[in-house]
Protein backbone atom coordinates (compact mmCIF):
# COMPACT_ATOMS: atom_id res chain seq x y z
CA UNK A 1 0.00 0.00 0.00
CA UNK A 2 2.95 2.51 1.17
CA UNK A 3 4.39 1.81 -2.31
CA UNK A 4 1.42 2.72 -4.46
CA UNK A 5 1.06 5.78 -2.31
CA UNK A 6 5.27 6.78 -3.14
CA UNK A 7 4.69 5.86 -6.53
CA UNK A 8 1.49 8.67 -6.79
CA UNK A 9 3.50 11.02 -4.79
CA UNK A 10 6.35 10.44 -7.33
CA UNK A 11 3.88 10.84 -10.39
CA UNK A 12 2.56 14.07 -9.13
CA UNK A 13 5.94 15.69 -8.71
CA UNK A 14 7.36 14.65 -12.35
CA UNK A 15 3.94 15.51 -14.09
CA UNK A 16 2.11 18.18 -11.96
CA UNK A 17 2.85 22.11 -11.96
CA UNK A 18 4.82 23.69 -9.13
CA UNK A 19 4.05 27.52 -8.77
CA UNK A 20 7.96 27.69 -8.28
CA UNK A 21 8.47 26.78 -11.92
CA UNK A 22 6.13 30.14 -13.16
CA UNK A 23 7.34 33.64 -14.28
CA UNK A 24 4.95 35.75 -15.96
CA UNK A 25 4.80 39.65 -18.20
CA UNK A 26 1.96 41.30 -18.42
CA UNK A 27 -0.22 43.97 -20.26
CA UNK A 28 -2.91 46.08 -19.66
CA UNK A 29 -4.50 49.11 -22.18
CA UNK A 30 -3.78 52.36 -20.79
CA UNK A 31 -4.28 54.95 -23.83
CA UNK A 32 -7.85 55.81 -24.17
CA UNK A 33 -7.45 57.41 -27.96
CA UNK A 34 -6.09 53.77 -29.63
CA UNK A 35 -8.47 51.44 -27.71
CA UNK A 36 -12.27 50.99 -27.43
CA UNK A 37 -11.90 48.44 -24.63
CA UNK A 38 -9.52 47.60 -22.12
CA UNK A 39 -6.99 44.70 -22.36
CA UNK A 40 -5.18 42.26 -19.88
CA UNK A 41 -3.32 40.31 -21.32
CA UNK A 42 -0.80 37.95 -19.03
CA UNK A 43 2.11 35.76 -20.70
CA UNK A 44 3.74 33.21 -18.66
CA UNK A 45 6.01 30.14 -18.77
CA UNK A 46 5.29 27.39 -16.55
CA UNK A 47 6.77 23.80 -16.35
CA UNK A 48 3.62 21.99 -16.69
CA UNK A 49 4.15 18.89 -19.22
CA UNK A 50 0.77 17.56 -19.98
CA UNK A 51 -1.50 19.83 -18.48
CA UNK A 52 -4.41 21.84 -19.83
CA UNK A 53 -4.06 25.23 -17.72
CA UNK A 54 -6.95 27.78 -16.80
CA UNK A 55 -7.31 31.17 -15.71
CA UNK A 56 -9.45 32.96 -13.20
CA UNK A 57 -9.60 36.64 -12.91
CA UNK A 58 -12.12 38.05 -10.81
CA UNK A 59 -15.12 35.17 -10.98
CA UNK A 60 -14.31 34.52 -14.86
CA UNK A 61 -12.74 31.58 -15.82
CA UNK A 62 -10.54 31.92 -19.07
CA UNK A 63 -8.78 29.71 -21.35
CA UNK A 64 -5.13 29.60 -21.25
CA UNK A 65 -3.68 29.44 -24.83
CA UNK A 66 -0.47 27.37 -25.35
CA UNK A 67 2.23 28.35 -28.14
CA UNK A 68 5.51 26.43 -27.62
CA UNK A 69 7.12 26.78 -24.07
CA UNK A 70 4.91 30.07 -23.68
CA UNK A 71 1.38 30.59 -22.35
CA UNK A 72 -1.48 33.49 -22.32
CA UNK A 73 -4.30 34.30 -21.30
CA UNK A 74 -6.48 37.62 -21.94
CA UNK A 75 -9.64 39.30 -20.80
CA UNK A 76 -10.68 42.42 -22.82
CA UNK A 77 -13.80 44.41 -21.27
CA UNK A 78 -15.08 47.84 -21.39
CA UNK A 79 -13.26 50.25 -20.01
CA UNK A 80 -15.61 50.57 -17.27
CA UNK A 81 -15.47 47.07 -16.71
CA UNK A 82 -11.96 47.23 -15.76
CA UNK A 83 -11.14 50.43 -13.62
CA UNK A 84 -7.60 50.88 -12.16
CA UNK A 85 -6.79 48.25 -9.79
CA UNK A 86 -4.90 45.27 -9.07
CA UNK A 87 -6.31 42.02 -10.59
CA UNK A 88 -5.10 38.84 -9.78
CA UNK A 89 -4.90 36.23 -12.17
CA UNK A 90 -5.30 32.55 -10.91
CA UNK A 91 -3.97 29.48 -13.17
CA UNK A 92 -5.08 26.53 -12.19
CA UNK A 93 -4.54 22.93 -13.93
CA UNK A 94 -7.58 20.82 -14.56
CA UNK A 95 -8.36 19.33 -11.23
CA UNK A 96 -7.93 22.68 -10.05
CA UNK A 97 -10.60 24.19 -12.15
CA UNK A 98 -12.87 21.62 -12.19
CA UNK A 99 -12.71 22.48 -8.17
CA UNK A 100 -13.24 25.97 -8.70
CA UNK A 101 -16.28 25.57 -10.67
CA UNK A 102 -17.79 23.27 -7.92
CA UNK A 103 -17.11 25.91 -4.89
CA UNK A 104 -18.89 28.72 -7.53
CA UNK A 105 -21.67 26.41 -7.52
CA UNK A 106 -21.73 25.41 -4.11
CA UNK A 107 -19.80 27.55 -1.42
CA UNK A 108 -19.74 24.85 0.88
CA UNK A 109 -17.34 23.05 -1.32
CA UNK A 110 -13.89 24.29 -0.64
CA UNK A 111 -12.08 26.88 -2.65
CA UNK A 112 -9.20 25.20 -4.56
CA UNK A 113 -5.65 26.64 -3.89
CA UNK A 114 -4.48 27.53 -7.45
CA UNK A 115 -1.27 26.37 -8.66
CA UNK A 116 -0.03 30.13 -9.16
CA UNK A 117 -1.36 33.95 -8.36
CA UNK A 118 -0.02 36.43 -10.53
CA UNK A 119 -0.59 40.12 -9.69
CA UNK A 120 -1.69 42.79 -12.71
CA UNK A 121 -1.72 46.29 -11.76
CA UNK A 122 -3.50 48.44 -14.58
CA UNK A 123 -3.20 51.77 -13.62
CA UNK A 124 -6.51 52.55 -15.85
CA UNK A 125 -6.62 54.29 -18.84
CA UNK A 126 -5.30 57.88 -20.06
CA UNK A 127 -6.88 60.31 -22.48
CA UNK A 128 -3.42 61.61 -22.65
CA UNK A 129 -1.00 60.49 -25.53
CA UNK A 130 -2.28 61.85 -28.93
CA UNK A 131 -3.10 65.16 -30.43
CA UNK A 132 -6.33 65.40 -31.69
CA UNK A 133 -6.76 64.31 -34.61
CA UNK A 134 -9.37 66.55 -35.63
CA UNK A 135 -6.85 69.18 -35.86
CA UNK A 136 -4.64 66.95 -38.11
CA UNK A 137 -6.91 65.75 -40.56
CA UNK A 138 -8.35 69.54 -40.67
CA UNK A 139 -4.34 71.23 -41.23
CA UNK A 140 -4.08 68.47 -44.03
CA UNK A 141 -7.33 69.00 -46.27
CA UNK A 142 -6.38 72.68 -46.16
CA UNK A 143 -3.05 72.70 -47.11
CA UNK A 144 -3.31 71.84 -50.83
CA UNK A 145 -5.78 74.22 -51.67
CA UNK A 146 -3.55 76.95 -49.94
CA UNK A 147 -0.36 75.61 -51.87
CA UNK A 148 -2.21 76.03 -55.07
CA UNK A 149 -2.86 80.13 -54.97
Amino acid sequence: MFGVIAVLAALQVAYGCSGDSFSATSYTTTNLPLATETAIIVEFTADCPDSKLAAVIGDEVLPVYTAGDSNMVTLVKDHASLPSNSYNVDIYDEAGIVAFKNHAKDASVEAPKPIKTITVNHPGVSKEGLPNSNGIYCNGCFSPCLVGR
